[in-house]
């Protein structure tokens, strides 16, 4: 057990977020739920946006609300520097967005769908009505135009600090899903690093897919044991 927990550990530190699992035990069905940590986590460039990887969980679908990604006290922090530009009662100073994607609809972010390599939405696209300029680019799916799901959350004024609002996206369709923390505007990191702090709870009501996880699942699942 002891060398088992070490390569769990190693792997969990090795992708940058802390896992823990909670088993949820209840009369008649069994729910688990996964929790992502972020800890001042750090938004990376990739192509024309900057990008925070939030988890990756497969989710068996539930009519009941059993199985959800709930966003608790996720908080997002920019440098004063990046402020400088702004007066304090100016609103929607800044913008980052909360993306969930269901790994079939993966490329659906981004512009690919009418050839582009970009993935937020520059003023060339937003002329051509293919976007909202300084927004990520969704192409909506063709049977739910909710999904992939946005969620935005803006600086104000002059503030450092921004919070999402606590809230809770239920899953109604069976995948691997993927929650990524987006932002388009280089202002909030020409002048440092823009972090993100808070966590996300991933309950879902009939276990986990079996992924890169698969072998540390008998020691975390041992961690803590609740009843639902």
């Amino acid at each position: 057990m002891h060398r088992k927990s070490h390569q769990c550990g190693l792997l969990l530190n090795h992708l940058g977020f802390l896992l823990g699992f909670v088993i949820l035990i209840g009369d008649p069905n069994v729910a688990i739920a996964s929790i992502h940590d972020y800890t001042k986590g750090v938004f990376v460039p990739l192509s024309n946006s900057f990008f925070f990887h939030g988890g990756s969980e497969g989710h068996y679908a539930s009519s009941d609300r059993h199985s959800f990604i709930r966003f608790e006290s996720v908080t997002f922090k920019r440098t004063k520097e990046s402020t400088a530009l702004y007066h304090d009662k100016q609103q929607k100073t800044g913008l980052v967005e909360a993306i969930i994607v269901e790994s079939q609809d993966r490329d659906k972010i981004g512009g690919a769908y009418f050839n582009s390599d970009q993935i937020c939405c520059t003023a060339e696209l937003h002329v051509k009505k293919y976007c909202k300029v300084g927004e990520v680019i969704i192409n909506p799916r063709s049977d739910n135009s909710e999904w992939p799901k946005r969620i935005q959350t803006f600086f104000d004024g002059k503030n450092e600090e921004t919070s999402m609002v606590n809230q809770t996206v239920y899953i109604n369709r069976t995948g691997m899903y993927y929650v990524y923390f987006m932002f388009c505007d280089p202002d909030l990191d020409s002048h440092g690093m823009t972090t993100i702090s808070g966590r996300t709870v991933w309950q879902n009501q009939q276990g986990f897919f079996q992924y890169i996880y698969s072998t540390c699942l008998e020691f975390l699942y041992a961690l803590v044991q609740v009843r639902y």
